[in-house]
């Protein structure tokens, strides 16, 4: 097996397990982690926002949530409501992570979404409702997968997108938990598309159909450059 074929291997089972890909498996090109957005909020005033934050609509702000500082929606008018935040993202790599508090009335849940690479990148969508996670891109291509999730307590999502040059398509992969017991991470099969995320900037929407208020905390992106030679 020649080095391009086992970094690729490597990548793959990367992006799928999260394991640590060690320096002795990556002779060719190793690269590290590297943090290109962190916002946990605590150095915001209550009632504000973070300068790089633009909200495309509804009532945003920094509130103390159970002895925590985060990001608040307030839960009417329902709708769509949204914002983009950080820097405009281009990697080969891109670990996109938030957690989130939902709310739960009768049947109906709130719904968590977001776009990665602009409003016109790849876009996601949690609904616990019908127990599914969409993700979509531009008009024609869709995929979704099973999802389990609390509306009560504390949620952690981990997205994690990697372009593959040759075979000119991006692996996308989904990790859910319990932020209390992230050990329990549940971790979705992969899935893929046949085109390049653009560059843009991040973004994030609520819909409070439950009309309860809704909660983000610890926004993080990172980045690891091209492995492959």
């Amino acid at each position: 097996m020649n080095n391009e074929i086992l970094i690729n291997l490597l990548l793959v089972v990367f992006l799928i397990t999260g394991e640590k890909i060690s320096a002795e498996n990556l002779a060719m090109g190793k690269e590290s982690w590297e943090t290109l957005y962190d916002q946990s909020f605590e150095e915001i005033e209550n009632g504000e926002l973070p300068e790089d934050f633009f909200v495309l609509e509804g009532n945003f702000q920094v509130t103390t949530k159970d002895g925590r500082k985060c990001l608040a929606l307030a839960p009417n008018p329902v709708g769509e409501h949204g914002f983009l935040f950080g820097p405009r993202i281009n990697g080969e790599i891109l670990e996109f992570s938030f957690s989130c508090l939902g709310g739960l009335k009768s049947r109906r849940h709130n719904v968590f979404a977001g776009a990665l690479g602009g409003i016109r990148g790849l876009k996601f969508r949690i609904n616990p409702s019908i127990r599914e996670s969409m993700f979509s891109f531009q008009e024609d291509w869709r995929n979704s997968l099973p999802l389990k999730w609390s509306s009560r307590e504390w949620m952690r999502v981990v997205i994690v997108t990697g372009w593959d040059g040759q075979r000119k398509e991006t692996l996308v992969s989904m990790k859910i938990s319990q932020e209390s017991e992230p050990e329990f991470l549940e971790e979705k099969s992969p899935i893929f598309l046949n085109e390049k995320i653009p560059s843009g900037k991040s973004a994030l929407w609520g819909f409070s159909y439950a009309e309860l208020g809704m909660y983000w905390d610890n926004l993080k992106i990172r980045s690891k450059s091209k492995i492959s030679q």
